[in-house]
């Protein structure tokens, strides 16, 4: 039964809106909660990302008020471009949809354990 709920699921974004992955994962998270921010960075530390390869990924971090909670590394190309093709739009969602994913489910958990102690 959790599995259907998980397939079910959606960010809440207009399925037929053009917007690349930034916006799309900026949106979500915006809809999740309004202390959730991304800052992206054009480079990565050597020694703790050694195959990142500098002008074509960047590097994502996702903050809750002004504490890095996530982060994760994506190619510069496909966190800009805009997706007007159904089919390009389709998987760019399921990419970041998982990120927003965890965002989703660690905010639901948080307001249980906050409703289950009052």
């Amino acid at each position: 039964m959790k599995l259907e709920k998980e397939i079910n699921w959606s960010s809440g974004i207009n399925s037929k809106a053009t917007m690349s992955y930034e916006k799309y994962l900026k949106m979500g998270l915006e809809i999740i909660s309004p202390r959730l921010s991304i800052r992206v960075y054009k480079l990565a530390p050597k020694n703790d990302y050694p195959i990142f390869l500098r002008g074509t990924e960047l590097r994502i971090q996702i903050f809750w008020d002004k504490e890095s909670k996530y982060e994760f590394i994506i190619n510069k190309s496909f966190w800009y471009h805009s997706n007007t093709n159904k089919d390009d739009r389709k998987w760019m969602r399921s990419h970041a949809d998982v990120h927003l994913r965890k965002f989703y489910d660690a905010m639901e958990d948080g307001k249980k354990k906050r409703n289950a102690s009052k």
